[in-house]
């Protein structure tokens, strides 16, 4: 075995156990969250990894034949884990995304005339090529879909949104050039490189808090009208109990006594580094976008949600009153309109009669 081969066989090998990994975990995220769209990628991760293992015996017709499968089955799997993870965040596909895509069968007949042209092997251009164009272009599709919820997972989903379309991409001259053995080590160590900053990038995505996908809503049985709820803190210690067992999102001060069911922010200024669940309390907007995001996918599911803030007065500190008035007002219409519940854990001396009396009419 000369350089290159072990060379080949090293990346082969990172590549496998990143697909496993990548396979393995995202699965077991899966079973927690039932979101479909894990699903969808953690099969399209198997999918690789037998594209892999069969690329290594190209000898033998038959495995041949599942290679040159399994890549397409990678990227179909990859754009509708895309197109199900849109749907499971409730936000639409851009009508240009989709106009786009009615340019792909075009450009894919120019891209095998062009293979064939170069390559004048039309063997080639059948199998490999046309395995590699049609993937690349459902890849490049995938991670353009994902690019448009970068304003929730931030730099996660930018990330993983690269990757999968560098790759895409990559896959277009690898189809044209792989038919010339100098090419080999190159495109492969292009493809190591990609495919374990996507594996990285998708695992970093599915363990964010936000990714978890609130499936539960309050019991029914529980006596828990929709609309707004003002309580005092002896009224708040004897509900936690009853919403011991429930998935509720709660931006908070007391981070003593929280049931392990619900997602809570500890509202501070003070910058916890390793603390991801932390929020200024001048990010009114963030809790807004949380709350929206939670009471979306809590109504989805045919359930109801329950949204607290124990520290209103907190927020009084850091915000004028008129922004927060502003804030409370749109939590409210946001939690209504999605049948849920907001409790506001409030003692009535902590403000003044007339701005008490002005937060409990907003609320009504």
């Amino acid at each position: 075995m000369d350089g290159t081969q072990t060379v080949l066989v090293v990346e082969a090998s990172i590549v496998m156990l990143a697909d496993l990994t990548a396979a393995t975990v995202i699965f077991k995220k899966y079973l927690s969250t039932r979101r479909k769209s894990v699903l969808a990628f953690s099969l399209a991760w198997i999918f690789d990894f037998i594209f892999v293992l069969a690329s290594a015996f190209q000898d033998v017709g038959w495995l041949e034949v599942v290679g040159l499968i399994s890549l397409p089955l990678f990227a179909g799997l990859m754009f509708y884990g895309s197109v199900l993870f849109m749907g499971e965040e409730s936000l639409g596909i851009r009508h240009g995304n989709l106009g786009k895509m009615g340019l792909m069968p075009v450009m894919f007949m120019f891209y095998m005339y062009a293979t064939y042209y170069y390559t004048n092997n039309a063997l080639w251009t059948a199998t490999v090529a046309a395995s590699f164009g049609i993937s690349g272009v459902f890849v490049v599709g995938a991670g353009t879909l994902l690019w448009d919820v970068r304003e929730i997972y931030h730099s996660a989903v930018k990330y993983l949104s690269m990757g999968i379309i560098f790759f895409g991409l990559h896959l277009i001259p690898a189809s044209i050039l792989g038919i010339h053995t100098w090419y080999m080590p190159v495109g492969f160590t292009l493809s190591t490189v990609l495919i374990v900053e996507m594996a990285w990038a998708m695992l970093r995505l599915v363990h964010m808090d936000t990714f978890e996908n609130i499936s539960k809503s309050v019991p029914s049985e529980i006596d828990m009208s929709p609309g707004v709820m003002v309580i005092d803190q002896k009224s708040y210690i004897q509900l936690k109990s009853v919403l011991a067992n429930s998935p509720v999102l709660a931006f908070i001060r007391n981070v003593s006594d929280i049931p392990e069911t619900w997602t809570y922010y500890f509202v501070t200024t003070v910058p916890f580094e390793r603390a991801a669940k932390t929020l200024n309390p001048t990010d009114l907007a963030k809790m807004v976008e949380i709350s929206y995001r939670y009471m979306e996918k809590v109504s989805a599911s045919g359930g109801r949600g329950v949204v607290v803030i124990d520290c209103p007065e907190y927020l009084a500190v850091y915000n004028s009153w008129e922004s927060l008035m502003k804030f409370l007002s749109k939590l409210r219409d946001i939690v209504v309109i999605n049948n849920g519940t907001l409790i506001l854990v409030v003692e009535k001396t902590s403000f003044d009669p007339q701005r008490y009396s002005q937060l409990v009419r907003l609320m009504e």
